[in-house]
């Protein structure tokens, strides 16, 4: 006969696993851009951001299933309330209204809670006259190239320039640049004056200027309902993305991922609809 304790002792141990588990939640249901953005996110699930991700689902017992979707459709089922959370998304007076940000004591966006800070890049288009000297961008024909639906769009409206956000990449803007539709791109991706270098579509024709438009961090917003339903279990996550991010095995990885070079035309892969956070052992669906 087995004694009883030990017995008595896993019972126990079980009954616990599960009463956090439920006191937790149902895992939280996450989107992201299906939109390769090296290094931090892939459509297949590949990234830092995944990475960090995963770490804070150890840290805290959460679980994550992050599902790719078309940038307006992330924004959109966030707003609905059909996802918990956005995954590298800027904060903004129109995401206000149905998501919440990190915030430090004096009720601003934390950037010590961010996922990482996001670069918009100037592009210019060679011989245009075009030039961004970090203060004055002098653009011969007006028009800026940007992502669709992106922060930096209605960052540069507001500032009076002419915005087309007609696509979905930065590869496409490069080749709308190229092809002379525009003599300035500001563009979210870490694509480099060597890479365009090395492309033979952009060497004569493309450059990079060498300061940003600006920075801004990158947070994973919680939909307003989620947050509202347990701010506390929110916060903890915020704490802990600010607790992987400080780690020195962290910041050493995110410097070696950044010093990467990744092809500039990067097609997403296809994903699945529906992936957990790598390692995350989840297999729960997302809202469709």
């Amino acid at each position: 006969m087995r004694p009883l304790a030990p017995v008595l002792a896993c019972l126990f141990a079980s009954v616990a696993a599960v009463v956090t588990l439920e006191a937790r939640g149902a895992p939280l249901q996450l989107c992201f851009e299906d939109v390769p953005q090296h290094p931090w996110t892939m459509p297949d699930g590949r990234g830092l951001n995944f990475a960090l991700l995963k770490r804070v689902e150890t840290l805290t017992g959460e679980r994550f299933v992050a599902s790719p979707r078309p940038w307006a459709r992330c924004l959109e089922e966030a707003r609905v309330g059909r996802m918990d959370g956005i995954i590298a998304a800027a904060d903004s007076p129109e995401r206000r209204l149905f998501s919440v940000p990190p915030l430090a004591a004096d009720g601003t966006p934390d950037p010590a809670k961010a996922l990482y800070v996001a670069r918009a890049v100037v592009f210019l288009r060679a011989r245009s006259g075009a030039s961004w000297d970090g203060k004055t961008l002098h653009n011969p024909r007006a028009t800026i190239l940007t992502q669709r639906g992106y922060f930096i769009g209605a960052v540069l409206r507001q500032r009076g320039h002419r915005v087309l956000d007609t696509v979905k990449s930065a590869d496409e803007a490069l080749r709308l640049l190229a092809a002379g539709n525009a003599d300035v791109a500001v563009l979210m991706t870490e694509i480099g004056s060597e890479d365009l270098r090395a492309d033979p579509r952009f060497r004569t024709l493309v450059t990079r200027a060498p300061l940003p438009y600006m920075e801004f961090p990158l947070f994973l917003l919680a939909s307003r309902a989620s947050y509202e339903q347990d701010p506390a279990r929110i916060e903890a996550i915020w704490s802990a993305i600010a607790t992987v991010r400080a780690s020195a095995d962290y910041r050493k990885r995110e410097e070696l991922e950044l010093r990467r070079r990744a092809p500039i035309s990067n097609a997403p892969s296809a994903p699945s609809s529906n992936a957990a956070v790598p390692g995350s052992g989840s297999a729960r669906a997302a809202s469709n």
